[in-house]
């Protein structure tokens, strides 16, 4: 697992809450990008950070979460 994927785990509860529905690119084990599609977060974030291939990921709703217990 790459540093950025690392972090998008620790993150995650924060992205739902923030992001939920939305494509979040992390670079540099930042957000690099927020937006609607896959492509235009992977642009913005190749262009903020032209050396690092991007973390992208589809952030899911809260309410299309399930809990297992």
């Amino acid at each position: 697992m790459t540093k950025d994927q690392e972090w998008v785990v620790k993150h995650f509860e924060e992205l739902v809450e923030k992001y939920g529905g939305k494509f979040v690119a992390v670079s540099n084990e930042e957000i690099a990008a927020v937006g609607d599609s896959s492509k235009l977060v992977d642009d913005i974030a190749r262009e903020k950070y032209p050396h690092i291939i991007p973390s992208v990921i589809h952030v899911p709703r809260e309410e299309n979460l399930t809990c297992i217990l």
